[in-house]
């Protein structure tokens, strides 16, 4: 368990200024590692130089300065905290990473569970005990410094890991391949250097020097050159027909986004939440239409968990739906917000898909009611899908998908008769009676969004 750092040095006439960066990188680091640190820099003759010491940086600022100079253009470290499954009891700097081999240095963040085991398969030896240590003497044997053979050879690891690696042989590129392990990268204008740590917060607490600052994909390997040439493969192939499960209220907007899923040869399955509301009955014998009518499989979630958290109108005996100015008022501003209601649903939909081997959750979050909630902001699907590595096990990355995203509500409409959706069945309305109330926000939506298609509304309504 560490924070991992490295930088690619371009312009190697700042290296005094650099050198300070990094130094300051690794102070900051010491939030996730505390232990011990290291330092390797590769030259451009492939030499190599450390500085390797128990503690903190910060409490031996001496030893981060100097190592740099105008040859200097590759510089990886490490801040360890020594997890309890790997305590060594008289560490040498034979313990301390970087761990450097015949021509690959390694420095790790994560842990790998089958150590000995790939010691024994790739028939290499270690300097130390220390887990990360095995990977050095592998790439030396097995990688030739391609990402597709990198790829291989990390998968063979049981375990969690971001690694930042570099060549001795080509000391004008990095490689920084990670699973969940987080890694950022800054590319420093002024400097001519690009940076990368475990968090962004380690680069500066400035959060003007944030600017250039970007988070590497998880499940993925990257390898950055001196020339500003980026590759990147993932770890995990995406599959073009994907399992998803689609959180599906009976409405349009789901009921689109699926059918939309399912014209695209995605294997759909719905998933409906009965949380005590006043539309409960009607959703329910939607959701069970709609499923028949696109032959597709649901799944019911019952819960009370909205009636303890209670203040909102939409559930049963919480009061009166606002219907000012014929629904337009209800459309407008989320005066029927359900508190953490969609984090909620995107979380179980989470926990089933990983348990259940689905590829992808989905919603019919939308533009429209954007406005209004902010859990249908794009920004809640896109920071949401940020998080799913970090909320599912390992090699289960499960993408977050918003098929009707970037739609308001009267082009949910055209794209739902344009793809045959069973719009005929759903149901809008914030009320449980047998006709829709025609005065809410969502029946005012509705109402409006078929009216600009120039259509008639399938639907029934008491007004």
């Amino acid at each position: 368990m560490c924070s991992v750092s490295g930088a690619l040095i371009l312009n190697s006439k700042n290296y005094d200024k650099i050198e300070r960066k990094f130094a300051e990188i690794l102070k900051n680091a010491e939030d996730r590692g505390k232990d011990s640190f290291g330092i390797i820099v590769v030259q451009s003759d492939g030499t190599t130089k450390s500085v390797k010491s128990l503690g903190r940086p910060s409490e031996q600022e001496e030893k981060l300065y100097g190592i740099l100079d105008e040859k200097s253009r590759v510089v990886i470290a490490n801040n360890r905290a020594e997890p309890t499954t790997e305590f060594v009891n008289k560490k040498t700097e034979k313990d301390i990473q970087p761990f450097e081999g015949e021509r690959f240095i390694v420095t790790h963040n994560g842990i790998i569970a089958n150590d000995k085991e790939l010691e024994k398969k790739f028939g290499v030896k270690r300097e130390s005990n220390i887990d990360t240590a095995v990977i050095p003497p592998i790439l030396d044997k097995f990688w030739k410094g391609d990402l597709p053979t990198l790829k291989d050879l990390l998968s063979e690891i049981r375990g969690s890991f971001a690694f930042i690696i570099t060549d001795k042989k080509n000391p004008n590129e990095i490689y920084i391949a990670q699973n969940f392990k987080p890694v950022y990268m800054m590319y420093d204008y002024e400097l001519g250097a690009i940076f990368f740590t475990s968090l962004d917060d380690y680069f500066s607490q400035n959060p003007l020097d944030k600017v250039n600052i970007t988070k590497l994909e998880p499940y993925s390997i990257v390898s950055v050159d001196s020339n500003l040439k980026i590759e990147k493969i993932d770890l995990i192939k995406p599959k073009d027909k994907k399992k998803v499960l689609v959180i599906a209220s009976g409405g349009l907007d789901s009921t689109v986004a699926a059918t939309y899923l399912l014209r695209q040869g995605h294997e759909i399955t719905l998933l409906h939440f009965n949380y005590r509301h006043k539309a409960e009955e009607k959703e329910r014998e939607a959701v069970r239409k709609i499923s028949e009518y696109l032959q597709v499989p649901y799944i019911e979630i019952d819960t009370d968990l909205f009636k303890i958290i209670g203040h909102t109108t939409l559930l049963k005996g919480g009061g009166e739906i606002v219907k000012e100015r014929q629904g337009e008022e209800g459309a407008e501003f989320a005066h029927e917000w359900v508190p953490a209601r969609n984090l909620i649903f995107f979380s179980v939909a989470l926990a089933i898909a990983e348990a259940y081997g689905f590829d992808a959750i989905a919603s019919g979050i939308n533009l429209e009611e954007a406005g209004a909630y902010p859990d249908n902001e794009m920004e809640f699907v896109r920071l949401f899908s940020k998080l799913s590595p970090y909320a599912t096990g390992p090699n289960k990355k499960i993408e977050v998908m918003m098929p009707v995203g970037n739609l308001v509500k009267h082009e949910i409409v055209k794209l739902g008769v344009e793809i045959g959706a069973p719009l005929h069945l759903t149901w809008s309305c914030y009320e449980g009676g047998e006709k829709h109330c025609g005065k809410c926000g969502p029946c005012y939506m509705r109402k409006m969004a078929f009216k600009i298609n120039g259509l008639k509304d399938p639907v029934e309504y008491e007004n």
